[in-house]
């Protein structure tokens, strides 16, 4: 987005700062990995996000698929929001719930940022409609999947 929208300052700026607190957490979650004894694997293809993403708008107007972009991120922030809640209660580890309730944090602001993004540039656009087009889509992507206790991510 911020190659696609330069001229978006505030997001730019923002995004900017997203991108920077994310690299933080994966170098944290890397050295927590090395400090197991653990070797960081290769990445995995992530299905859900895949699909998702085939909801994103390619045509429309500009300001359109700004929206779509936006709201995709908000989803995947809101469910790593949740992953990260569950395992910040479900851990044995002190020091990893820790962890993970800051991780939660995080990413919960990251999902009201990429949503007020949406309705800040999406003037022309009926933003929560367009929300739960996204919710109703995604509910349908996670029904195939059945009750097999999974993450994404």
């Amino acid at each position: 987005m911020i190659v696609r929208y330069p001229e978006l300052g505030e997001l730019v700026m923002e995004l900017t700062r997203i991108a920077q607190e994310e690299i933080t957490h994966f170098g944290q979650v890397v050295e927590r990995i090395h400090a197991r004894g653990w070797v960081l694997g290769p990445e995995r293809k992530d299905d859900y996000v895949n699909e998702l993403m085939q909801f994103v708008r390619k045509d429309g107007s500009r300001e359109e698929r700004l929206v779509d972009r936006l709201l995709f991120s908000a989803m995947i922030e809101a469910r790593s929001c949740e992953r990260f809640k569950m395992l910040s209660e479900q851990v044995d580890d002190a020091e990893l719930r820790a962890f993970y309730r800051d991780l939660m944090i995080s990413e919960a602001g990251h999902y009201t940022t990429f949503i007020g993004f949406a309705r800040m540039y999406g003037r022309e656009v009926d933003v929560d409609h367009r929300w739960k087009d996204f919710l109703a889509y995604e509910a349908v992507v996670v029904a195939r999947y059945g009750k097999a206790p999974t993450m994404h991510g």
